[in-house]
């Protein structure tokens, strides 16, 4: 009995002496103003960069999503100029596909509702 206390006494100082290691191994605090969600969001928003990146239908797209938030504050006619030129421009079909979507978007505020139509249609007939 003796001894069997002696082992378990010896494993508790180990334990003790490991979960004190463990608390020192701790990372240092984050500076003062730094929160980890901004970290997770940079670590998320450069894998996501690097996976467009990689991607030829990917860039195209966020080509055409950055290219509307350029065109927002511009003439509505502006937009469908550009966007109806490059549907017949690009080559890519995901990025078409994305045109098509921005062109029914257009057309529907300003009350193209034909046209809008039309856009969705060619959506669907896409194959």
């Amino acid at each position: 009995m003796k001894r069997l206390s002696g082992i378990i006494g010896v494993l508790a100082v180990g334990a003790a002496v490991c979960g004190i290691l463990k608390a020192d191994d701790a990372p240092p605090p984050p500076p003062a103003g730094y929160t980890w969600q901004a970290q997770n969001e940079s670590v998320w928003w450069m894998e996501q960069t690097a996976a467009i990146a990689g991607n030829a239908d990917s860039s195209g797209v966020q080509a055409v999503l950055l290219a509307r938030e350029l065109l927002k504050s511009r003439d509505p006619q502006v937009s469908l100029d550009f966007f109806n030129k490059a549907l017949y421009d690009v080559k890519n079909r995901a990025v078409q596909r994305q045109i098509r979507m921005e062109l029914y978007e257009l057309y529907k505020d300003q009350g193209l509702t034909d046209k809008a139509l039309d856009q969705l249609q060619q959506l669907m007939m896409d194959q």
